[in-house]
């Protein structure tokens, strides 16, 4: 897999490339901030573009606006965000960006430490797949609640299934996960869409529509209220 590093902190950015390298991983290039990660990727897009999401010279959402363009000029490359705090806003405008492509990850960057959770990450947003830290989901299924949750529509087993997407997992991941059948999944993510009004798995997919993106974002929203 090829990847592409973009953080302003050296000594960091020096141990990823390291690390990664070190594990079989083809590091393509590293950058500091926007300007020449963009340059790096217009250059030589890699599978995957691990970044900070915040970056000089205000380091707020420069991470966010990077992947925002870098989505728009290449959306077959891969986007993974490290985040120091997991701000649902942040997590939402990310998997909230347009286009079909899944390929999206957001992790608290004390993953960074674990190389064998970071370099896991990295592979299942190679392959396509939303990821989305753990400490991020818990945080969202205990914070405070919310008036007129779309999620109170849903049965226990619906919201398990939607917090295994929101995860990034695949219906055959989910379904190892629950010890039921793909078939099973499959009907549950049907009564899902539908009940959040996202419409029928068929008609998004006529309407180019990625619904598993836009339930993980449903689940963002919503999971506040979740007490499982």
């Amino acid at each position: 897999m090829r990847v592409g590093i973009v953080e302003d902190h050296l000594l960091l950015q020096d141990i990823l490339t390291e690390g990664l390298r070190g594990r079989g991983l083809d590091v393509v290039g590293a950058a500091a901030d926007v300007e020449s990660a963009t340059r790096l990727v217009d250059a030589d897009p890699p599978d995957v573009l691990l970044l900070d999401i915040r970056l000089p010279p205000d380091h707020r959402d420069e991470g966010l606006r990077l992947a925002e363009l870098v989505r728009a000029r290449h959306p077959e490359v891969g986007l993974l965000v490290l985040s120091t705090q997991g701000e649902v806003s942040f997590a939402q405008r990310l998997l909230g960006m347009p286009g079909e492509s899944r390929a999206l990850g957001y992790l608290l960057k004390d993953r960074v430490g674990n190389l064998d959770e970071l370099i896991d990450a990295l592979h299942r947003v190679g392959k396509g797949e939303v990821v989305i830290d753990p400490q991020l989901i818990r945080t969202l299924m205990t914070g405070p609640p919310r008036p007129k949750n779309p999620l109170d529509l849903l049965s226990p087993h619906e919201r398990r299934v939607l917090a295994l997407v929101a995860e990034g997992r695949s219906n055959l991941g989910i379904a190892e996960q629950m010890t039921c059948r793909v078939g099973t999944v499959e009907k549950h993510l049907s009564v899902i869409t539908a009940k959040l009004g996202l419409g029928s798995l068929g008609e998004a997919n006529r309407r180019g529509v990625n619904v598993r993106v836009l339930a993980a974002l449903a689940y963002l929203r919503g999971a506040g209220d979740l007490a499982c």
